[in-house]
């Protein structure tokens, strides 16, 4: 503002702006989900927790549960795009924003974590998978979850 003149941002401004990178994260990491899904081995190790002092998984996840994981991310993904109004002739945009709501809670949940192995609060520090939680996993979560809320805050 250096002549003095108002900007006026609206919201499909805000929401033109992230969503492209939200929805490139978020379909990444779906990606990610269905390459493990149908029996990829690369980079697993390091994105399931381990206890301290042990290569021992803290949970060993099943096909069925990497696929719902995948099909969430999907339909976070889908719920993303449709704030561009995309599908704005099928169903209301207040819907998305609805659904961005969701997506904004659970991301903050997993970004906060569980106070022993995932999280920016969490207990065991050491491991891989701690190390990597720590630098990408939950600040990628935190700013999925910022820019999601973000989207419906400034409506």
């Amino acid at each position: 503002m250096i002549s003095g003149e108002s900007i006026d941002i609206g919201v499909m401004d805000v929401i033109k702006f992230f969503a492209p990178y939200i929805i490139t994260f978020i379909f990444f990491i779906l990606s990610l989900h269905f390459y493990w899904l149908l029996g990829g081995k690369r980079g697993i190790a390091d994105a399931i927790p381990t206890k301290e002092n042990t290569t021992e998984k803290v949970f060993v996840p099943s096909a069925f549960s990497t696929g719902v994981v995948a099909g969430g991310l999907l339909l976070f993904g889908c719920i993303e795009y449709g704030n561009t109004n995309v599908f704005s002739h099928w169903v209301k945009l207040k819907y998305f924003q609805w659904g961005n709501v969701l997506i904004g809670i659970i991301f903050l949940a997993r970004a906060v974590g569980d106070f022993n192995y995932l999280g920016f609060f969490k207990r065991v520090k050491e491991t891989s998978f701690a190390k990597n939680d720590s630098r990408f996993y939950s600040p990628l979560c935190l700013l999925i979850a910022i820019t999601s809320l973000l989207i419906v805050l400034v409506d």
